[in-house]
Protein backbone atom coordinates (compact mmCIF):
# COMPACT_ATOMS: atom_id res chain seq x y z
CA UNK A 1 0.00 0.00 0.00
CA UNK A 2 1.23 3.25 -0.73
CA UNK A 3 0.89 5.71 2.05
CA UNK A 4 0.05 8.87 -0.25
CA UNK A 5 -1.82 11.11 2.41
CA UNK A 6 1.50 11.43 4.21
CA UNK A 7 3.16 11.99 0.68
CA UNK A 8 0.23 15.09 0.10
CA UNK A 9 2.16 17.43 3.02
CA UNK A 10 4.99 18.12 0.89
CA UNK A 11 4.80 20.66 -1.35
CA UNK A 12 7.14 18.91 -3.95
CA UNK A 13 4.06 16.29 -4.31
CA UNK A 14 1.23 16.90 -6.40
CA UNK A 15 -1.60 14.34 -6.17
CA UNK A 16 -4.68 14.15 -7.43
CA UNK A 17 -7.97 11.69 -7.61
CA UNK A 18 -9.16 10.63 -11.41
CA UNK A 19 -11.84 8.75 -13.05
CA UNK A 20 -11.18 6.61 -15.87
CA UNK A 21 -13.33 8.22 -18.15
CA UNK A 22 -14.32 6.82 -22.05
CA UNK A 23 -11.29 9.25 -23.15
CA UNK A 24 -8.72 6.99 -21.57
CA UNK A 25 -10.33 3.64 -22.30
CA UNK A 26 -9.34 1.53 -25.62
CA UNK A 27 -10.96 -1.87 -26.87
CA UNK A 28 -10.68 -3.44 -24.23
CA UNK A 29 -13.03 -1.13 -21.92
CA UNK A 30 -9.48 -0.62 -19.43
CA UNK A 31 -7.15 2.28 -19.20
CA UNK A 32 -5.03 2.05 -22.41
CA UNK A 33 -1.93 1.76 -22.83
CA UNK A 34 -1.48 5.25 -24.64
CA UNK A 35 -3.82 6.52 -22.16
CA UNK A 36 -1.64 5.33 -19.25
CA UNK A 37 1.36 7.84 -20.71
CA UNK A 38 -0.70 10.27 -20.94
CA UNK A 39 -2.75 10.35 -17.35
CA UNK A 40 1.14 9.97 -15.88
CA UNK A 41 2.33 13.27 -18.51
CA UNK A 42 -0.60 15.22 -17.50
CA UNK A 43 0.38 14.58 -13.50
CA UNK A 44 4.18 15.76 -14.82
CA UNK A 45 2.58 18.88 -16.10
CA UNK A 46 -0.09 19.69 -13.57
CA UNK A 47 2.61 18.79 -10.80
CA UNK A 48 5.33 21.24 -12.16
CA UNK A 49 2.89 23.72 -12.77
CA UNK A 50 1.97 23.67 -8.87
CA UNK A 51 5.64 24.33 -8.36
CA UNK A 52 5.55 27.21 -10.61
CA UNK A 53 8.11 25.43 -12.91
CA UNK A 54 5.97 24.27 -15.78
CA UNK A 55 7.12 25.77 -19.61
CA UNK A 56 4.76 28.82 -18.80
CA UNK A 57 7.25 29.55 -16.36
CA UNK A 58 10.70 28.29 -17.32
CA UNK A 59 10.10 30.03 -20.99
CA UNK A 60 11.17 33.01 -18.82
CA UNK A 61 14.11 31.80 -17.86
CA UNK A 62 14.99 30.55 -21.49
CA UNK A 63 14.21 27.26 -21.09
CA UNK A 64 11.64 24.73 -21.64
CA UNK A 65 10.97 21.34 -20.31
CA UNK A 66 11.71 17.99 -22.31
CA UNK A 67 10.58 14.13 -21.07
CA UNK A 68 13.96 12.01 -22.64
CA UNK A 69 12.80 8.70 -21.18
CA UNK A 70 9.74 6.86 -19.44
CA UNK A 71 9.26 3.57 -17.92
CA UNK A 72 6.04 2.07 -16.43
CA UNK A 73 5.25 -1.19 -14.27
CA UNK A 74 1.75 -2.39 -14.57
CA UNK A 75 0.05 -4.49 -11.71
CA UNK A 76 -3.63 -4.35 -13.33
CA UNK A 77 -5.41 -1.97 -15.55
CA UNK A 78 -8.00 -0.05 -14.32
CA UNK A 79 -11.76 -0.07 -15.92
CA UNK A 80 -13.92 2.59 -17.28
CA UNK A 81 -15.79 4.18 -14.45
CA UNK A 82 -13.01 3.36 -11.74
CA UNK A 83 -11.29 6.24 -9.60
CA UNK A 84 -7.63 6.23 -9.18
CA UNK A 85 -4.94 8.65 -7.12
CA UNK A 86 -2.08 9.78 -9.08
CA UNK A 87 0.64 10.88 -7.09
CA UNK A 88 3.62 12.48 -8.77
CA UNK A 89 7.01 14.07 -7.43
CA UNK A 90 10.55 15.01 -8.59
CA UNK A 91 13.29 12.86 -7.55
CA UNK A 92 16.90 11.75 -7.87
CA UNK A 93 17.97 15.25 -9.26
CA UNK A 94 21.13 15.43 -11.58
CA UNK A 95 22.85 18.56 -12.74
CA UNK A 96 20.70 18.57 -15.78
CA UNK A 97 18.19 15.79 -15.39
CA UNK A 98 15.42 14.93 -13.02
CA UNK A 99 12.78 12.24 -12.69
CA UNK A 100 9.55 12.40 -12.14
CA UNK A 101 8.36 9.38 -10.21
CA UNK A 102 4.59 8.85 -10.82
CA UNK A 103 1.75 6.31 -8.77
CA UNK A 104 -1.34 5.51 -10.04
CA UNK A 105 -3.58 3.96 -7.06
CA UNK A 106 -6.73 2.73 -5.74
CA UNK A 107 -8.13 5.31 -3.62
CA UNK A 108 -7.15 3.29 -0.78
CA UNK A 109 -3.47 3.11 -2.05
CA UNK A 110 -2.99 -0.12 -3.44
CA UNK A 111 -0.16 0.18 -6.59
CA UNK A 112 -1.84 -0.09 -9.79
CA UNK A 113 0.67 1.21 -11.76
CA UNK A 114 4.40 3.28 -10.87
CA UNK A 115 6.11 5.01 -13.27
CA UNK A 116 9.58 7.27 -13.42
CA UNK A 117 9.97 9.97 -16.26
CA UNK A 118 13.38 11.32 -17.37
CA UNK A 119 13.29 15.09 -17.80
CA UNK A 120 15.88 17.71 -18.84
CA UNK A 121 15.25 21.71 -18.77
CA UNK A 122 16.22 22.70 -22.65
CA UNK A 123 17.58 25.65 -24.04
CA UNK A 124 14.94 27.86 -26.32
CA UNK A 125 18.16 29.36 -27.94
CA UNK A 126 20.27 26.63 -28.72
CA UNK A 127 17.81 23.37 -27.82
CA UNK A 128 21.20 22.19 -25.15
CA UNK A 129 20.35 21.07 -22.20
CA UNK A 130 20.85 23.64 -19.09
CA UNK A 131 21.47 23.18 -15.31
CA UNK A 132 18.33 22.79 -13.56
CA UNK A 133 20.18 25.51 -11.07
CA UNK A 134 19.51 27.83 -13.85
CA UNK A 135 15.69 27.79 -13.73
CA UNK A 136 15.69 27.95 -10.10
CA UNK A 137 14.38 24.22 -9.84
CA UNK A 138 14.09 22.91 -6.59
CA UNK A 139 16.38 20.00 -6.45
CA UNK A 140 16.67 18.54 -2.50
CA UNK A 141 13.46 17.86 -0.13
CA UNK A 142 11.51 15.48 -2.63
CA UNK A 143 10.74 11.65 -0.59
CA UNK A 144 12.30 8.86 -1.47
CA UNK A 145 12.08 7.49 -5.29
CA UNK A 146 9.53 4.42 -5.87
CA UNK A 147 11.00 4.15 -9.27
CA UNK A 148 14.73 3.21 -9.89
CA UNK A 149 16.44 5.54 -13.01
CA UNK A 150 17.83 2.92 -14.82
CA UNK A 151 16.61 2.74 -18.14
CA UNK A 152 17.47 -0.35 -20.64
CA UNK A 153 18.94 -0.15 -23.89
CA UNK A 154 16.86 -1.94 -26.55
CA UNK A 155 19.31 -4.50 -27.94
CA UNK A 156 17.71 -5.06 -31.43
CA UNK A 157 19.78 -4.92 -34.84
CA UNK A 158 18.47 -2.67 -37.49
CA UNK A 159 17.52 -5.90 -39.45
CA UNK A 160 15.44 -7.58 -37.11
CA UNK A 161 12.89 -4.90 -37.38
CA UNK A 162 10.47 -5.33 -39.89
CA UNK A 163 8.49 -2.10 -41.50
CA UNK A 164 4.54 -2.06 -40.37
CA UNK A 165 3.17 0.74 -42.22
CA UNK A 166 4.04 4.98 -42.95
CA UNK A 167 2.27 7.80 -41.24
CA UNK A 168 2.36 11.01 -42.37
CA UNK A 169 2.80 13.97 -39.49
CA UNK A 170 -0.79 15.38 -39.69
CA UNK A 171 -2.27 18.83 -37.80
CA UNK A 172 -3.72 16.79 -35.15
CA UNK A 173 -0.29 15.15 -34.39
CA UNK A 174 1.59 18.58 -33.63
CA UNK A 175 1.02 19.93 -30.00
CA UNK A 176 2.10 23.41 -28.79
CA UNK A 177 5.91 22.72 -29.43
CA UNK A 178 4.84 22.96 -32.94
CA UNK A 179 6.18 19.10 -33.50
CA UNK A 180 4.47 15.76 -33.41
CA UNK A 181 3.52 15.31 -29.26
CA UNK A 182 4.57 12.44 -27.33
CA UNK A 183 1.55 10.52 -26.75
CA UNK A 184 1.33 9.94 -30.80
CA UNK A 185 4.33 8.76 -30.84
CA UNK A 186 3.03 5.86 -28.56
CA UNK A 187 -0.17 5.77 -30.50
CA UNK A 188 1.32 5.29 -33.86
CA UNK A 189 3.96 2.35 -32.37
CA UNK A 190 0.29 0.73 -31.04
CA UNK A 191 -0.63 0.55 -34.02
CA UNK A 192 2.03 -2.96 -34.78
CA UNK A 193 -0.98 -4.79 -32.95
CA UNK A 194 -4.48 -5.48 -34.01
CA UNK A 195 -7.50 -4.90 -32.00
CA UNK A 196 -7.89 -8.52 -30.71
CA UNK A 197 -4.45 -8.30 -29.55
CA UNK A 198 -4.81 -4.95 -27.09
CA UNK A 199 -8.13 -6.33 -26.18
CA UNK A 200 -6.57 -9.31 -24.20
CA UNK A 201 -3.17 -7.43 -23.79
CA UNK A 202 -1.90 -7.74 -20.19
CA UNK A 203 1.14 -5.39 -20.01
CA UNK A 204 3.73 -5.94 -17.50
CA UNK A 205 6.21 -3.11 -18.32
CA UNK A 206 6.68 -0.59 -20.95
CA UNK A 207 9.75 1.53 -21.86
CA UNK A 208 9.97 4.71 -24.12
CA UNK A 209 12.81 6.88 -25.52
CA UNK A 210 11.91 10.29 -27.29
CA UNK A 211 14.34 10.53 -29.74
CA UNK A 212 14.03 13.36 -31.98
CA UNK A 213 11.55 15.61 -32.90
CA UNK A 214 9.08 15.35 -35.95
CA UNK A 215 6.87 18.39 -37.53
CA UNK A 216 3.41 18.53 -39.47
CA UNK A 217 3.93 17.08 -43.33
CA UNK A 218 6.38 14.35 -42.66
CA UNK A 219 6.30 11.11 -42.49
CA UNK A 220 6.93 8.53 -40.26
CA UNK A 221 8.03 5.29 -40.82
CA UNK A 222 6.78 2.35 -38.03
CA UNK A 223 8.45 -0.90 -37.24
CA UNK A 224 8.20 -3.85 -35.35
CA UNK A 225 10.63 -6.50 -34.03
CA UNK A 226 9.74 -9.44 -31.55
CA UNK A 227 12.64 -10.79 -29.39
CA UNK A 228 12.91 -12.47 -25.76
CA UNK A 229 9.14 -11.93 -25.47
CA UNK A 230 9.02 -8.22 -25.65
CA UNK A 231 7.92 -6.25 -28.29
CA UNK A 232 9.84 -3.55 -29.96
CA UNK A 233 8.81 -0.64 -31.66
CA UNK A 234 10.92 2.00 -33.52
CA UNK A 235 9.64 5.34 -35.52
CA UNK A 236 12.01 6.92 -38.30
CA UNK A 237 11.62 9.91 -39.88
CA UNK A 238 11.70 10.07 -43.89
CA UNK A 239 15.34 10.80 -43.90
CA UNK A 240 15.77 7.82 -41.65
CA UNK A 241 16.65 8.98 -38.40
CA UNK A 242 15.17 7.14 -35.38
CA UNK A 243 13.07 9.48 -33.31
CA UNK A 244 11.65 7.49 -31.08
CA UNK A 245 11.65 3.88 -30.04
CA UNK A 246 9.14 1.83 -27.14
CA UNK A 247 9.70 -1.88 -25.43
CA UNK A 248 6.82 -4.15 -24.50
CA UNK A 249 6.45 -7.27 -22.16
CA UNK A 250 3.41 -8.99 -21.47
CA UNK A 251 2.62 -11.27 -18.72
Amino acid sequence: MLDYVSLKSNPLVFQKQRTITSAYIDVSGKMGLAQTVLMVQDNFTENFGAMKMDNFCVNEKGGYWAITKAKFKFFQRPYWRDKVVTTSFPADNAPIRTYENTAITTVDGKPIILAVQEACCLSLETHRPMKLTAVDFPIEGAPEPFMDNKFTRFDVAPEEYKEIYRQKVLPQHIDMSHHMNNIEYVKLSLNVFCAADIELCIPSMLEVHFLGETREGQEVTVFRADKRGATYMKIEDETGRQVFEMKLKMK
